[in-house]
């Protein structure tokens, strides 16, 4: 989204309750990032937590409220549902609010509940990444806006690079996913499912790229032993270069156990040309809908099986795998146009001619 705000018309800033692994990437598409404490919502809080968290919060908001009077911005704009500190500090500062929804509330009916109250009260526009998203928030006016991945990165001419690297031929059958790694990625799901695929296809091999959710490191090492006992399982680890990974591939499974809100990698993976497999629950049949014909399944959730067949389906209907054939592919999804830009000038033209209208 920040990339696709023209400079020097939109000067962008972010606010992070600590210092973003992101900084470099967001100084250089010209962003300042700013630090200001917030402690998370979480449904494994204890009372004490909660109790903590209500006692910080107008502490939080008079900081955000403060620094958001000293940038002078025209606009505040909340990028989760689960952040409820921005509607207040925009309020304190007059200023028009944008609620953002990137995740699909299934952990606590209690906070969806206070969300479906807030948002609507406190924003001046509700953006959410996917219909998905918006379908959580009853009665309430959302505009759905697709993200895009740079086609400039993501595309299959990039194939031939990523296999050499970790060693594996490029003439063999490869499937992979990437994500971070939590428990309810399905990433057990998938290395199960891949027994199943060995059983059939003895050539295929597998890569899993992506490092642990902060508080899942467990899950990540018990899921690194699994891997590592599994034949043709390739556990990569944290990767800088999921691009090259993506166009090396035959195949993208995406096999999440609760609904994907959107699944933007989903999207990058498709724009690298490669076939996907998905399972059925939120955003991904959005994007495969939006998808060039044959370009995937979907399957049910936690059913290893159902995603074994389909991932050995889509095998058998491919013409074989080499670097020129990868690189030949034709991108099988098509960059969204951008509209971010044209939001936040209709925001902030919206309450310019409200202020004024209150003036006279």
């Amino acid at each position: 989204m920040l990339r696709s705000l023209p400079r020097p018309e939109f000067e962008c800033h972010v606010i992070v309750p600590a210092d973003p692994p992101l900084r470099p990437e967001f100084e250089a598409a010209g962003v300042r990032v700013h630090v200001v404490p917030m402690r998370r919502i979480s449904r494994s809080h204890r009372a004490r937590e909660w109790i903590e968290y209500a006692l910080a919060w107008p502490v939080t908001v008079v900081r955000l409220a403060a620094l958001l009077h000293r940038l002078d911005v025209d606009v505040v704009h909340t990028n989760s549902f689960h952040s409820w500190y921005a509607w207040a500090a925009a309020v304190l500062v007059r200023r028009p609010h944008v609620w953002h929804g990137r995740e699909i509330v299934v952990q606590s009916g209690a906070a969806l509940a206070l969300e479906r109250f807030l948002i609507p009260h406190f924003s001046a526009r509700v953006l959410s990444m996917s219909h998905a998203i918006a379908d959580q928030l009853d009665g309430v006016e959302v505009t759905v806006v697709y993200e895009t991945p740079d086609p400039a990165e993501f595309h299959p001419s990039r194939a031939g690079r990523f296999r050499a690297r970790v060693g594996i031929a490029d003439d063999l059958p490869l499937i992979g996913t990437a994500g971070r790694v939590d428990t309810w990625k399905g990433f057990d799901v998938l290395l199960e499912a891949f027994g199943r695929v060995r059983a059939a296809r003895q050539d295929v091999q597998l890569v899993v790229a992506g490092g642990p959710v902060r508080g899942k490191e467990q899950v990540f090492e018990h899921l690194a032993g699994v891997a590592g006992a599994t034949p043709g399982a390739h556990w990569l680890g944290g990767r800088d270069d999921v691009a090259d990974l993506l166009a090396d591939l035959d195949l993208f499974v995406l096999p999440s156990t609760e609904p994907e809100p959107y699944g933007l990698v989903l999207v990058e993976a498709l724009m690298s040309g490669a076939v996907v497999v998905a399972t059925d629950a939120g955003g991904p049949r959005e994007i495969l809908d939006a998808a060039a014909p044959g370009s995937g399944r979907l399957v049910p959730i936690r059913d290893p099986a159902a995603l074994a067949d389909a991932i050995v389906a889509e095998l058998d209907e491919l013409p074989g795998t080499s670097p020129a054939r990868r690189a030949a592919r034709s991108p099988r999804r098509d960059p969204e146009p951008e509209r971010f830009a044209a939001i936040f000038r209709a925001v902030v033209a919206a309450a310019r001619t409200k202020t004024r209208g209150t003036e006279r």
